[in-house]
């Protein structure tokens, strides 16, 4: 099973501000009726339809409530990262530094894919 969200700054924010989102991920099995085992987070961006779009994007953040488990990953324009999400995560946050003066980020989503 999967699901996708489409990562995108807050409502308001003026054009190219920073992005703060946090992505929920299903629990593994630990008892509680819910028996997935297995989980994936991959991280995709594009600029192929956005002038002047850098070619990378830095995702920084941290798994919850996971303490030690930071995320700080480079995101290439038509590549997907996958990161390692620790057993006990229950949602990653995660953060996309404003856009530099005169571009404009192209669009980046966050896969989240688990099974049993």
């Amino acid at each position: 099973m999967a699901f996708a969200l489409y990562v995108d700054q807050q409502a308001g924010t003026g054009p190219n501000a920073p992005i703060d989102r946090i992505v929920p991920l299903p629990h593994l099995s630990q008892g509680h009726g819910i028996d997935f085992r297995n989980r994936r987070l991959t991280l995709s961006y594009d600029n192929n339809l956005i002038p002047n779009a850098p070619a990378t994007v830095t995702v920084t953040g941290r798994f919850l409530p996971a303490p030690g488990s930071p995320i700080n990953v480079t995101v290439n324009a038509g590549e997907c990262q996958v990161v390692d999400v620790p057993p006990e995560a229950c949602a990653a946050s995660l953060h996309v530094n404003p856009a530099q003066p005169g571009t404009a980020r192209g669009p980046l989503t966050a896969l989240v894919e688990y099974s049993d």
